[in-house]
């Protein structure tokens, strides 16, 4: 069981990394990642490791709105609501925790990814209303298109 739950922390890692990439520089995204952690470490939280997953969990969207093209029409264009699968979910969670447009012209520092984390954890923050704003748009959006799940 633990040699389990060490490769799926060392997946989580790499890919958050992979999504810090800055210039393509791989090396410059772990110290940046590894740092963020080291001051998480030292923050207050008792359970590190929880309060991450809570993190990403509150971040998680399950639905997405897709565009698609009409053949006939040509200028017209329809978006539909969908549901994403798991691995999507965790791709998108940390590009919501990532990439955000705020973040991208400053530097990004350790002490920013723990505050970010911290806020998130408690359901609060950008990231959190950027993905209520996503279901309030596909939920708009559902009344054109008619599918069981919904």
């Amino acid at each position: 069981m633990a040699l389990k739950d060490q490769n799926k922390l060392y997946a989580m890692n790499e890919k958050i990394i992979n999504q810090l990439l800055i210039n393509g520089k791989k090396i410059i995204s772990e110290k940046i990642w590894l740092n963020s952690l080291k001051v998480f470490y030292k923050s207050s939280t008792k359970n590190h490791k929880k309060t991450i997953n809570r993190a990403l969990i509150n971040i998680t969207p399950l639905l997405k709105v897709k565009q698609l093209k009409q053949k006939r029409k040509r200028s017209q264009l329809k978006e539909f609501p969908f549901i994403v699968n798991q691995k999507s979910r965790i791709s998108l969670a940390l590009k919501f925790f990532l990439n955000k447009k705020d973040n991208k012209k400053e530097a990004k520092t350790p002490q920013k990814f723990v505050n970010d984390l911290l806020t998130i954890a408690n359901k609060t923050g950008i990231s959190v209303n950027k993905r209520k704003d996503l279901y309030e748009y596909a939920f708009i959006k559902k009344k054109y298109f008619y599918y069981r799940w919904f």
